[in-house]
């Protein structure tokens, strides 16, 4: 592909093929591809801040752009960065799209051990021991034109089911081995690094009932930390204190289990580790902006889960 060609062009004009092809008979929300780990997502509407959630993978921005806000971090993603995310979390963010100019995405979601396996055979497993610092779970990358030939080759395969399970499969691979490359983009690997603050949590998070109610104290104790140096490392890589960050994972499970599917408020509630309504419906209305009994009217959603 000639690196002066603009990727974006042309896998949107592939992707609104594709699910033209598929009877799709809308282009607003997200859809499957042949491919378990990749979905697409369509909107041809702008949203302003709300808070969204993200599991571990990476945004590829076709077209459109958003912008997200986490604690006093503010980041741009769009055609010439995409979005890397190594801890299930959740911020605000905002959406600029239009149906001139739609918000077209790839997501892709990041298993743990296929990370491993691409920074192990590209040597990139030992962690550097002047980095000191907490890796924040949320980084914006910039694009490389391989990355753009690689993505351009993926959108091409939606539409051929033979190509997308022989190429699809080593073509994801290709992808998260770029981002892997820039510094940024290792906030994916240093989740599998056992030797960091950010694997523990990560792994801690992985295997945690977010309906729990745990303290910090029995956390830490599970993360094998001291209960100071894991909340200091918990919110230096989540941006939120453990007591927020579960909190809000609660609420936006029970979101979706309202407006996808068909949950009463009572069920979401208790489902997600709620004892009173009344606190539900609060922390609810405060995160979203609207009561849990009028959940239906968020219509589709912009988050990538």
């Amino acid at each position: 592909m000639p690196s002066s060609l603009n990727y974006s062009d042309a896998c949107v004009d592939k992707i609104a093929a594709y699910l033209r092809e598929t009877g799709a008979t809308t282009k607003r929300g997200f859809f499957k591809t042949p491919l378990p780990d990749v979905d697409i997502f369509w909107g041809d509407v702008s949203v302003m801040r709300s808070p969204l959630v993200y599991e571990p993978g990476i945004a590829v921005v076709l077209s459109g752009q958003k912008t997200g806000f986490l604690n006093d971090r503010r980041f741009v993603y769009n055609a010439t960065q995409y979005l890397a995310v190594g801890l299930p979390i959740s911020f605000e963010c905002e959406t600029e799209a239009s149906v001139e100019t739609p918000l077209v995405a790839l997501f892709l979601r990041a298993d743990p051990g296929v990370i491993s396996e691409i920074a192990d055979a590209a040597g990139l497993l030992a962690p550097d021991p002047t980095t000191r610092s907490a890796i924040t779970a949320v980084d914006p990358v910039p694009v490389t034109v391989r990355l753009k030939d690689a993505v351009n080759r993926l959108c091409d395969y939606f539409s051929d089911p033979t190509e997308a399970k022989l190429l699809g499969p080593q073509t994801v691979r290709e992808i998260f081995y770029h981002t892997l490359q820039d510094a940024h983009g290792r906030v994916l690997l240093a989740q599998t690094m056992t030797t960091r603050p950010e694997s523990r949590i990560a792994a801690l998070l992985r295997r945690t009932d977010i309906s729990g109610l745990d303290s910090v104290e029995h956390l830490a104790q599970q993360a094998g930390m001291s209960s100071p140096s894991f909340f200091r490392h918990f919110r230096a890589v989540t941006g939120q204190s453990p007591k927020k960050y579960f909190q809000r994972q609660r609420l936006f499970r029970a979101k979706s289990l309202l407006v996808f599917e068909g949950a009463s408020v009572a069920e979401a509630a208790r489902h997600v580790g709620y004892v009173s309504p009344s606190q539900f419906s609060r922390e609810f209305r405060d995160l979203f902006g609207l009561p849990p009994s009028r959940a239906t009217e968020f219509g589709f959603n912009y988050e990538f889960d």
